[in-house]
């Protein structure tokens, strides 16, 4: 009787874990692994990129908590039956409801990060991220690229909310909804409109947000991918927005020109560190006309002060308050100079920024670049980590970043080198001066950023060193 007994019970146990095994229902695709719970919600997510069977991918998983990834808040049958079928390369999910009406639809293309919701019921829902879809830890100022926000489309504009957002937010939406890191994101379409809470506060870690339903039905696209143009552009066309959504549409397109600038060089150089040099080059090269007119403006700034520096020195040193003012005022008449000439000397500057910041953006979001090792550097998308410190240096981090040290040493030289027959001695002294202190206040900058970025400003630092050794061998010919 005894031995009956442990029988039954062990039948009644496997009989129990089978029924919990198939509860749960797994969907592998070329781009995606997804798993859904028992109700039809989205259990978890992960995704690949370019897709998870070819060597080296990136994956990432975009949720992992225990309540899911997107879950129901009501779901009119608890007893729901499920049913799986496959046509038109898609996997289509469909759970029933004890009368045999559909619940909802789950359709996964075989490929692609896109998957589309149908149900005849209006629902609430909650999208969740997990713990691995946190920002990796980081120091300095390369804290600012390593952060989850949520993002909020209305029509050409994409709103970001950052998680610790101390005012609680309400928004209405029907069009895409989500939240990002700084490479993977996970975003909603719905076909209808929603009320949208996104939890914020300084201790959230991870991203919540609750969709109220408005309509009779729960139609809605989910986006589960890379944060990457042809796989945005693929799922659809207004996700395209996502890349540097903060920066104005001016600089999009420079960081768009940019990022296919990249990847055509790459196709050539198939090797990301000595990519992102050549870009660096390649872009000097483009910009040459302009930067020639930035150093004759610049040439005619320094002609002018040399020019000026006797008769303004002895000025200075003769009058005070008013007087003084006046007298320098008469000096710019008397030698047909407009007051405000030095600011010639900033057309460099105009010119060089918006590239610097197109490169900056394009480098921080290049999903590419993730993973890729480059001489010393194990990752191009994070600090280079030359080697471990043995203690935690506040903002700088444990780590010696060797290759900032190198960029800010190519500064100095190109700093010490530069030179203008029209400038004097003490002219000379201060112009390298704040030079050196640019200089350092890159080093700061840079020091904790990811390698890619710093390796093509040391890229255009060494040019920089290049073009003045050969203006001075010029010289000497």
């Amino acid at each position: 009787m005894i031995f009956i007994g442990f029988r039954t019970w062990l039948v009644a146990l496997c009989l129990f874990l089978s029924v919990s095994a198939t509860a749960e229902v797994t969907v592998d695709t070329q781009s995606l692994r997804l798993r859904f719970s028992e109700q039809g919600g989205l259990r978890q997510a992960e995704a690949c990129f370019p897709a998870c069977d070819v060597d080296h991918a990136q994956t990432k998983l975009l949720s992992s908590g225990q309540k899911g990834m997107l879950v129901f808040q009501t779901v009119p049958d608890n007893e729901l039956r499920f049913e799986r079928s496959h046509q038109n390369e898609q996997t289509i999910l469909n759970w029933f409801d004890s009368s045999g009406r559909v619940v909802g639809t789950w359709t996964i293309p075989d490929q692609g990060w896109m998957l589309t919701y149908r149900s005849p019921h209006s629902t609430s829902l909650t999208l969740y991220s997990g713990e691995d879809f946190r920002p990796a830890p980081s120091s300095g100022f390369g804290y600012l690229l390593e952060q989850t926000r949520y993002l909020i489309f209305d029509e050409d504009d994409v709103e970001t909310i950052g998680l610790d957002e101390a005012e609680e937010i309400t928004r209405t939406s029907n069009g895409w909804l989500g939240f990002r890191n700084r490479f993977w994101t996970v975003m909603l379409n719905p076909q209808t409109q929603f009320s949208i809470l996104p939890k914020t506060g300084e201790t959230v870690l991870d991203a919540q947000l609750d969709l109220r339903q408005m309509d009779n039905r729960t139609d809605f696209d989910l986006y589960l991918g890379p944060i990457e143009p042809s796989a945005l552009s693929s799922a659809a066309s207004k996700l395209e927005s996502l890349m540097y959504s903060g920066l104005w549409f001016w600089l999009r397109w420079i960081c768009q020109a940019l990022y296919f600038l990249l990847k055509g060089i790459f196709m050539l150089i198939p090797n990301w560190g000595l990519a992102v040099m050549a870009l660096s080059v390649t872009v000097g090269v483009l910009m040459r006309p302009l930067s020639k007119i930035a150093d004759r403006l610049q040439d005619q700034v320094h002609e002018i002060d040399a020019r000026l520096a006797p008769t303004l020195a002895a000025i200075k040193k003769e009058y005070k308050g008013a007087e003084q003012s006046e007298k320098i005022i008469a000096m710019y008449k008397a030698e047909s100079v407009h007051p405000l000439y030095s600011l010639k000397s900033l057309a460099g500057v105009f010119v060089v920024i918006p590239v610097f910041i197109g490169a900056f953006d394009m480098l921080a979001e290049n999903i590419h670049l993730s993973g890729e090792s480059f001489l010393w550097i194990a990752d191009l998308s994070h600090p280079d980590a030359f080697m471990q410190l043995p203690f935690h240096l506040p903002f700088f981090g444990g780590y010696l970043n060797l290759l900032p040290f190198i960029m800010t040493g190519f500064s100095f030289v190109a700093s010490k080198m530069h030179s203008h027959p029209a400038m004097d001695a003490a002219q000379q002294r201060k112009h390298s001066r704040n030079l050196v202190l640019m200089s350092l206040g890159f080093l700061i900058l840079f020091y904790t950023f990811p390698a890619g970025m710093v390796l093509y400003w040391t890229t255009n630092n060494l040019i920089s060193v290049i073009k003045t050794l050969w203006k001075k061998y010029k010289l000497r010919v």
